[in-house]
Order: structure tokens, then sequence, then C-alpha cells
């Protein structure tokens, strides 16, 4: 899935280049704006035009073990709003959209949900996002283990059958949000949210949407209602995984 999300942004970026007015991007991936300085600020936002933007994104995508998107998504908007603020009001820009891509469903979104609505209300920021579905758990929930071995239960020693032999302990799979709850919990309008994969191609078509929706974004006027993703495109992004089960147990990309 990396790959294809990886290419999917660029693809993303490259289409707006036609899009209305001068855009000006801010890309945050991996732990750049989303980690937390020593004295508990945030790095500051660096808004770059669409060339810089691609340069900017990494030719390798890897999971993150940082912040989960909720986390990320508050230090996120906080330094783009200092940014933002900092500026004179005639070099503010007219219209801002946020699109949000990782795992709804990871950590607590609660202080993002806050952050969101109050962005939304105040300053009719758009927001945007791409539920993206791995169909594992979260680490710690009764995962795969980081070598590959499913993880055993409480005890550590998974059940015993009548013949003193030892069955597979249970592996616990993490449910697909549908498009209303991974929405819900970030406060993000049930319109604007996709859920993509576990395929990679479900998360190619998802970027692409998101694309589409972005476009439209820009194109509309503050607080004005966006047309968001149709039955076609979330039918497109929600392909299976096709990989054979014990590549997805191993974490095998």
């Amino acid at each position: 899935m990396l790959p294809a999300l990886r290419a999917g942004l660029a693809d993303l970026l490259v289409s707006q280049a036609d899009g209305p007015g001068t855009l000006q991007v801010v890309l945050s991936t991996g732990d750049d704006l989303t980690r937390s300085l020593a004295d508990g600020s945030h790095p500051q936002a660096l808004p770059a035009d669409l060339d810089a933007a691609r340069a900017a994104l990494p030719a390798t995508l890897r999971a993150r073990t940082g912040p989960d998107l909720g986390a990320a998504t508050v230090r996120l908007l906080d330094a783009v709003g200092d940014e933002l603020a900092a500026r004179d009001e005639s070099d503010r820009p007219e219209r801002v959209v946020v699109l949000l891509v990782g795992e709804a469903g990871v950590g607590d979104a609660g202080a993002a949900r806050e952050r969101i609505a109050h962005q939304q209300s105040a300053y009719a920021w758009e927001f945007a996002m791409v539920d993206v579905v791995t169909g594992m758990p979260p680490a710690g929930a009764g995962s795969a283990a980081p070598g590959g071995t499913p993880a055993e239960d409480e005890a550590g020693t998974g059940d015993e059958a009548a013949d003193g032999s030892r069955a597979a302990a249970p592996v616990a799979v993490a449910e697909r949000p549908v498009e209303p709850a991974a929405a819900g919990l970030f406060g993000v309008p049930v319109t604007a949210a996709i859920s993509a994969g576990p395929g990679a191609d479900g998360v190619s078509a998802a970027l692409a949407a998101a694309s589409a929706f972005v476009t439209r974004a820009r194109g509309s006027r503050p607080h004005e209602p966006v047309e968001g993703f149709s039955g076609d495109e979330r039918s497109a992004a929600a392909t299976p995984d096709g990989r054979p089960a014990w590549r997805r147990l191993l974490r095998l990309r």
C-alpha cells in the first residue's frame, strides 16, 4: 500500500497545477510537522509551490511509528494556523483545503476533532479524509508481533487441545470503519470522507477521488458546500487486499 500512497500523493500534486488561483502547499509526512519539539512546541509550517512540494515528497514512504493521525492532525493544523496568523491580512489565502490521509480508527481523535470544528466554523477551512484501511489491528491489540509471529492470548500460551497440543492463538483483525464513523471521529463531513483499501488499487482510486475533491474545493467559495465523493468513487476505493493471508500477517509489502 505504501508505494500506492506515495504515487497517489505525487499524482495529486501534479493534478493541482491546473487548478484555480495561485497554490501554496504544506506537505506533512513522516515526523516533520507532526513531531513535538523539546519545549513542547511544533516545527514551523513552510508553504511551498507545487514543484517544491513534489520534491519534498519522500521517495519511499514507510509505516510510521510516531504520532497517530489524530495527534499529527493537531500539530499540522497548529503549525499552519500559526504561519497564516503571522502574515498580513492581505497575504492570507482565500481558501484553505486540508486533506488527511491515514488510519482514522487508530488513536484518539478528540483534540483533532475540536481543532477541525474551530477551523471550519471560524475560517471556512475545507477538510477531506482518506481513511486508509490496512486490515491490521493497532499495535498492542492482539496484532501480529513485529517479527511476524501472531500474538498469543493474554497468558501467552494459547488454547490447549484435548491431546495436549496447542491450538493456534487467535489473531485480532481490525474492522474497517464505514465512512460516517471515520468522518465522525474527526468531525469531517461524511460526504468528504472515503475509505481506501485494503488493496493497493483501492488506495490509488481513493487518492484520485481525493484529488478531484480538492479541485472542487479550491473552486468553491468559503462556506459553500463542496460536492462529496460519489458512490462509484467509494466502490472503486473499496478494493480488497488480494495478497495471500500469510503475506498480510507478516506485514510484507
